[in-house]
């Protein structure tokens, strides 16, 4: 293993090595890497003997043996290591985080607000940590485990394989040494207060993590995602609508090693936007922007199908423009007559008159009112006040 750490700087965040090619490393922070081509070669018989010597290390942990893959975690270093038939020469790749930082770090570098942490003490108790590859999600995973230890809690991790550099505190459970029964019965028998789930991947992972959150523990998932949302979706189809907010209630998007996007959920019976009929009203699934509130994404089910929209965002400006239009076409039919106009999407209005004057606005069976509709291509609703 000297050999291989001769190939490390301190920016350095992996080295892959295939027999007879030049070693490449990746250098540089989550993100902002390049690779270089350094000017060492292995020959098959060196990589053969390098890979008997990990094994043998006493320190080395071995994640996963099969005929010809193996995944091993050596101290900080997770080490993969693939050989023919599965690849068609012997390769190598070797990891190892390059900070350690806390979520005091992550909060300062980020630029969020103070309320994420209290969130996380306090409220987020089904968290997803999500990010493309190489972004910095276990790192934040990291932080987020020594945090909840320093809060006095009991934190364990389900990890495969065990790469967190956590304190000895945390007990760290592999996933590739038990099976799934018998890692949820241990869990639920040992009363963490938090799991860390790093690395959830296939179907098993997901049911686990729904299962553990269900029965009460505080569970902090990693996902590799695109977008804070895409994590979302991975859930959406694997469980009852109604139950999401209660497996994830915040997300929170890392790239290039930083805290980019938090996402919050909660459930409310409501009309979905855009909807008109309050007879359409429903469970709705909402998603917002933790920093501002914004409304980003609506989840409801809609017949037999569950369906996913983007809610725009429509400023005041616009609200405001619309409303003038309204109040000029209203005021053409009802002149100096008592009224008002509130706009509230660029699809919906209700005029507000005096009962008097109702049928003013309406017209003989409705036609002032339908023309109006025609006219301003909106849903317009009359409703009365007394005074």
């Amino acid at each position: 293993m000297e050999i291989l750490e001769k190939l490390f700087t301190e920016n350095t965040t992996s080295i892959h090595i295939k027999s007879n090619n030049n070693v490449l490393a990746k250098v540089g922070t989550p993100g902002n890497w390049q690779l270089i081509t350094l000017d060492y070669k292995f020959s098959k018989e060196e990589l053969t003997n390098i890979i008997n010597d990990i094994l043998k290390n006493s320190e080395s942990l071995i994640e996963i043996s099969r005929e010809n893959t193996k995944v091993i975690q050596l101290n900080r270093y997770r080490i993969v290591v693939v050989l023919p038939p599965v690849s068609e020469e012997i390769e190598i790749t070797i990891a190892k985080p390059i900070r350690k930082l806390t979520l005091e770090d992550y909060l300062r570098e980020s630029n969020v607000s103070d309320l994420l942490r209290k969130r996380i003490e306090k409220q987020a108790e089904g968290l997803l940590i999500a990010g493309a590859p190489g972004q910095g999600k276990t790192t934040f995973a990291q932080a987020i485990t020594e945090h909840y230890a320093s809060l006095k809690k009991i934190v364990k991790t389900l990890e495969s394989p065990r790469d967190l550099q956590v304190s000895s505190i945390v007990t760290q459970y592999s996933k590739t040494h038990a099976n799934i029964n018998e890692i949820y019965d241990i869990l639920l028998l040992s009363r963490p207060d938090y799991v860390i789930f790093d690395e959830m991947r296939n179907n098993e992972d997901f049911n686990l993590y729904v299962d553990l959150r269900l029965a009460g523990v505080g569970m902090v998932g990693v996902i590799h995602a695109t977008s804070p949302f895409a994590a979302i979706q991975r859930f959406i189809h694997r469980i009852e609508l109604g139950v999401i907010p209660s497996i994830i209630d915040t997300v929170i998007f890392i790239n290039k090693g930083k805290i980019e996007k938090v996402l919050m959920l909660s459930i409310s019976v409501k009309v979905p936007e855009g909807m008109l009929d309050p007879g359409l009203a429903r469970p709705v699934v909402e998603v917002r922007n933790f920093e501002d509130g914004t409304l980003e994404y609506e989840i409801y089910t809609f017949g037999e199908q569950t369906i996913i929209v983007p809610v725009k965002k429509i400023s005041q400006e616009l609200l405001d423009e619309l409303n003038t239009k309204v109040y000029e076409n209203v005021k053409l039919i009802l002149g100096n007559k008592k009224f008002k106009v509130e706009t509230l999407n660029p699809k919906y209005a209700i005029i507000w008159v005096n009962e008097k004057n109702r049928k003013d606005i309406i017209g003989k069976k409705g036609k002032i009112i339908k023309d109006l509709e025609n006219i301003l291509n909106m849903k317009l609703e009359v409703k009365t006040f007394d005074y």
